[in-house]
This record gives structure tokens, sequence and C-alpha cells, in this order.
């Protein structure tokens, strides 16, 4: 239950940072170092995100494919 507390919590901090990360970089093909970026932010900023990784990129993969299909990241058009 903590962590699905804990990942509730993070989901506004981790869509500012995907998009915000997609708008520095909207280069096709960069997804792998997209999110080792966000995630070298995620374990700088957060002591425990070792430990919830796993989860956290799950839930990182889910809002990509969402932003992608509804076209939230330019892809449909």
């Amino acid at each position: 239950m903590q962590v699905l507390l804990l990942i509730a919590q993070l989901i506004p901090a981790l869509i500012a940072m995907i998009k915000a990360i997609e708008e520095a970089l909207p280069i096709a093909g960069m997804g792998s170092e997209k999110l080792a970026a966000v995630r070298q932010i995620i374990e700088t900023a957060f002591e425990g995100a070792k430990e919830t990784w796993p989860v956290i990129e799950k839930v990182i993969g889910i809002l990509v494919t969402l932003f992608n299909s509804t076209g939230v990241f330019g892809k449909n058009e």
C-alpha cells in the first residue's frame, strides 16, 4: 500500500519531468536516454528510489504510452 501511495504522489512530478524532457529533446528514438535521465533525476532527489524504481519505471512506461497514443507528444500528427 505504501508503494501505491508513493506512486500516486509522484505521478504529477513524473508527468512534469517526462513532458519537460520531451520538450527539451523532441527527438524520436531516444526513449532509453530520456528514461535514464528521469531515473537519474529521481534517484538523485529521492533516497528510496532504487528500491521502488521497477514500479516507477512501469508507471513511466504507462504514461509515455498514453501520451504517445493520444498525441500529447505529437507522434500521431
